[in-house]
């Protein structure tokens, strides 16, 4: 938890629990930014909707109703989220800048909230505004962290990659998001038809001497079977948490639309929980359709670091 945070921190226990929260308002203020008009806007939309938040986690409502703030794109998506991890805002003052990005829209980050699962468990999070030029909100996401989140950007190496490299970070927080929501629609349009899909499996070891005491058995699976083996996961599990760690983002040498990304993935649901090497081969051809070619998945604890899949790995053809 950030140190900042903690110094803010109301004392809560669990929202399934008795609360000692009781902060209903949120004041959100925009630095730095001298379109009054705008301003006002996106900061009484940002205040009256988590302040509400906080009100309905206070209240146990487990169904958040959207309002005017909304605009009419995020209302059922965000239900969804609520629905399946309640968060509540503990800082009853919140001062950040916004970015303009490059569809017209602006982004406000490192907005301070603790997600509850289904089982009580509680865990800080940074969440993620997005504004239309209007001001309304027409996005809310699980962020990566602020400081990770600006390296990453500072990594660019000109305008087009800062540019891109901002959508490719956008991009990964809604994939995110996608499976904290159980969005298979979502997840179902961001990989390419033809996608490689490898998953490592542990399996106990044969007997034959090795290094390791346990192996990995790869298996490769098309969108289709993917899709559906995520399809009845969703069922099984009411509730599923996925974070990021480790990010780190190549571009391809001889394709620069085609993209590298590496992480550490941590999966947690009802029924199983899991840690590993996640590696993404993404086409950002289109900007506005960015197609995932390859995923793999390799467990953390047993894979040797010069084992890990990377864009070193894939023969491309166009």
């Amino acid at each position: 938890m950030c140190p900042l945070r903690t110094f803010f921190f109301t004392a809560i226990v669990s929202f399934f629990g008795v609360s000692a929260f009781s902060q209903t308002s949120v004041e959100l203020f925009i630095a730095d930014f001298n379109k009054d008009s705008l301003r006002l806007a996106m900061e009484h939309n940002a205040s009256s909707f988590l302040s509400d938040v906080n009100s309905a986690f206070i209240a146990k409502d487990s169904s958040l109703s959207t309002a005017s703030y909304f605009s009419t794109s995020v209302g059922d998506e965000f239900a969804l989220l609520w629905k399946n991890t309640p968060f509540y805002i503990p800082e009853s003052i919140i001062i950040e800048s916004v970015s303009i990005l490059t569809n017209g829209n602006y982004e406000l980050r490192n907005i301070p909230a603790y997600f509850i699962d289904k089982q009580g468990k509680e865990y800080y999070e940074d969440a993620v505004i997005q504004f239309t030029s209007e001001g309304l909100i027409n996005e809310f996401r699980i962020g990566l962290s602020a400081h990770r989140y600006q390296e990453l950007m500072d990594n660019g190496d000109g305008s087009i990659d800062y540019e891109r490299r901002q959508t490719i970070l956008h991009f990964l927080e809604n994939f995110r998001t996608s499976y904290n929501l159980k969005d298979l629609e979502f997840i179902e349009s961001v990989f390419s038809d033809e996608a490689l899909i490898i998953v490592g499996r542990v399996v106990e070891n044969t007997g034959e001497e090795s290094t390791y005491q346990q192996q990995v058995e790869y298996l490769q699976f098309t969108k289709g079977e993917y899709l559906e083996r995520l399809k009845q996961l969703f069922i099984k599990n009411e509730w599923i948490d996925v974070g990021y760690n480790d990010i780190d983002i190549i571009k391809h040498p001889k394709y620069p639309e085609i993209y590298g990304v590496s992480l550490i993935q941590y999966y947690n649901s009802e029924t199983y929980s899991d840690e590993g090497f996640l590696f993404l081969l993404i086409d950002f051809e289109d900007p506005k359709k960015p197609l995932i070619h390859v995923r793999t998945w390799q467990p953390k604890k047993i894979t040797p670091e010069n084992q890990v899949f990377h864009i070193g790995y894939m023969e491309i053809f166009k």
